[in-house]
Formats: C-alpha cells, sequence, structure tokens
C-alpha cells in the first residue's frame, strides 16, 4: 500500500480489495485515462478527500500514478539525543529537517547534509532507516510527485543551534520524546507517521528490560 498526501487529504494505493469497503471516494482497477480524470479531480477539490485507487497489481497502480507527476527525491532525518529529538518549526509549523537530493549525491549523503544546513550543526551520523514519506505540490506550473527518505541519526552533543533563515526556517529546538504526541496535530499531516513511529521505538527502548 503507498499513502501520498496533499495538505491533509490522501490518496491512498491498494491491492487489498477489502479496503475500499465503505469508502465513498473510490475508483477500481482504473485504466491510465481514468486514473489521471480521477487523480485531477481529487487535486481540485476545496475540501479534505481520502480517496482509495484500488488495483490487483499494485506495482503497476504505482508506476502510471507516479507518471503524473514529475517525481523528486528528497532527504531528512529526525537526530536523537537521549530522549530528546530536533525539530525545526518552518513558517511557524513544527517540522523536521529535510531537503532535496542534489545531482550525483546519494540519499544518506543528503539526509546528514540537510540536517547540517537546517540545523547548523556538525558531525551527525545516521543510525537507521526509518521510513519513506510521499507527498504532492504544485508548484512551476507542474504537479511534484516528492519522495522522502527518514533516517534516525545521532549528533555530537553541546552544540550551539543555529536555523538556515535563509529556508524560512525560524528556530532549532529539542523536543522531549515523552512530548511528541503534543505536536502531532500542529505538524504536516505527511510527518505524522514518522513522528509516530519515533515515539514507538522511543516507548520500546524504554519497555526493554
Amino acid at each position: 500500500m503507498y499513502k501520498v498526501f496533499f495538505k491533509e487529504s490522501f490518496f491512498e494505493l491498494t491491492d487489498d480489495i477489502k479496503i475500499t469497503e465503505n469508502r465513498p471516494e473510490t475508483i477500481n482497477t482504473p485504466d491510465k485515462n481514468e486514473l489521471f480524470s480521477f487523480i485531477r479531480f481529487c487535486l481540485s477539490q476545496e475540501d479534505i478527500f481520502h480517496a482509495t485507487i484500488y488495483h490487483p497489481d499494485l506495482a503497476l497502480l504505482f508506476s502510471e500514478f507516479q507518471s503524473f507527476f514529475k517525481v523528486v527525491q528528497a532527504a531528512g532525518g529526525v537526530v536523537r539525543d537521549s530522549d530528546r529529538i530536533l525539530l525545526i518549526k518552518r513558517l511557524g509549523i513544527p517540522d523536521l529537517p529535510k531537503g532535496h537530493v542534489e545531482y550525483g549525491e546519494s540519499i544518506p549523503t543528503c539526509a546528514m547534509r540537510e540536517v547540517c544546513e537546517e540545523c547548523g550543526v556538525q558531525g551527525v551520523q545516521i543510525e537507521e532507516p526509518l521510513q519513506e514519506t510521499w507527498h504532492v505540490y504544485f508548484r512551476d506550473n507542474q504537479w511534484h510527485l516528492k519522495q522522502t527518505h527518514w533516517f534516525t541519526m545521532y549528533c555530537p552533543p553541546q552544540q550551539t543551534l543555529e536555523p538556515q533563515t535563509e529556508e524560512d526556517i525560524e528556530c532549532v529546538y529539542w523536543l522531549l520524546c515523552k512530548d511528541i504526541e503534543q505536536i502531532i496535530p500542529q505538524t504536516y499531516a505527511s510527518l505524522r507517521e514518522v513522528f509516530k513511529e519515533v515515539k514507538l521505538r522511543y516507548e520500546m527502548r524504554l519497555n526493554r528490560p
């Protein structure tokens, strides 16, 4: 299954027919033209939508879905320090440091570079992959589909945090993991599952014997 966000709305692409039951915003086994028409219709709505697209061949469905958009790659990190994670606030919204993959750059290298640039820290190291998120946006007269690769990271302690203001970052700060639940409603819909996964991993560490 793939979940692709557009602001507070989302597309859910699935090969499980049971998921489509009792869901009004559903299209079943569309051809490419039907799929594109459905995408255009959903994205033109002012109201929030939760659209489900079923096809028995999920790989084919997602390939055709992607072809409607310009696909871009990005990477970012959840920097952990004991029981805290590093957040940024961009345009008043709690966020995680991330950015576009540059030409010739590996995804892990991009993730570490963006964290260092946006937060003003040095020496971050990737611990492990976390998850991927997908979201769409309209820019330069074209619809884009962004895939963001997330990693957990370690950051050497006692560093001065410095926001990258040219990227509209207002502040960088540490948040206690136990307080993650408080900021989930304030952040972007596409990031909420990332924060939930971080919280879950933190709670699992606490419960280890």
